[in-house]
This record gives C-alpha cells, sequence and structure tokens, in this order.
C-alpha cells in the first residue's frame, strides 16, 4: 500500500503552485525541457526517476564545492526543491496506480459476486422477478 498523506499531497501543492508561477523548467535526462504540467500528466514514473537521479547528482555536486568558493545555495536550494517536487509526483503517481487497480478489483469481485448471486435463484425467484417488473410496466 503506497503511503501518500495528506500531508504529501499539500506539500505537492504548494511545490506545483510555486514551479508554474516561477515557470521552473526540469531536464529529461537527454536535455528535453519540461514543465510541471508535463512532469505530472505525460512523464512515466521511469523518467521521473531518472530526473530525480540526476537532481541528487547535481545536488551532490553542488554540496561538495571547493569550500574556498562561495557556494550557490540559491541553485542548491532550487535543486532540492525540484527533487521534493519530483519525489512527490513519483509518490502521486503510484498512488493513482494503486486506486485504479483496487477500483478495477472491486468492479471484477462485484460483477462476480452479481453473477453467483444471479445464478443461485431459483426459477420461481427468477418468475416472481419478472412479474414484478411487468407490474410496474
Amino acid at each position: 500500500m503506497i503511503n501518500f498523506t495528506e500531508q504529501h499531497q499539500a506539500r505537492l501543492n504548494e511545490l506545483i503552485a510555486k514551479s508554474i508561477l516561477s515557470g521552473e523548467v526540469y531536464y529529461t535526462s537527454m536535455g528535453s525541457p519540461l514543465n510541471v504540467w508535463e512532469l505530472v500528466n505525460s512523464t512515466s514514473i521511469g523518467s521521473l526517476n531518472n530526473i530525480k537521479t540526476t537532481l541528487a547528482k547535481r545536488i551532490e555536486k553542488l554540496e561538495y564545492i571547493d569550500e574556498w568558493v562561495s557556494p550557490d545555495t540559491k541553485e542548491l536550494e532550487e535543486k532540492k526543491e525540484a527533487k521534493e517536487l519530483v519525489y512527490l509526483i513519483i509518490g502521486w503517481k503510484r498512488k493513482q496506480v494503486e486506486l485504479k487497480e483496487i477500483e478495477s478489483k472491486k468492479e471484477s469481485l462485484t460483477d462476480t459476486l452479481n453473477k453467483l448471486k444471479e445464478e443461485s435463484k431459483t426459477p420461481a425467484e427468477r418468475i416472481a422477478e419478472i412479474e414484478k417488473q411487468l407490474a410496474e410496466l
């Protein structure tokens, strides 16, 4: 079971809004630019994982810059926030997949149950149902 909480959703909404308002662009491993809408709606979980890995490497590189050179803390914070956004999008997408699977399983079980109920009816019960439907017309 995917543990994507309301707090995760709230933070995701906050980061998406910030990304939209600032016009952030994220890059795939092939260098293709993507906006936040594309990350949420048209990017696979695998591609998002690749983007997250690229961001993690960039963050590591920024954190281990020579201490005698003033570090670019703004870029570091932006990359950390971008990584968190991608991480939350992955969690949200995985939760959506899980919910669809649960709904599909529920439909399948309901269909099976209805078929079993129908098969277990006696001819007298079926006749009574048909008579009731005719009376309603």
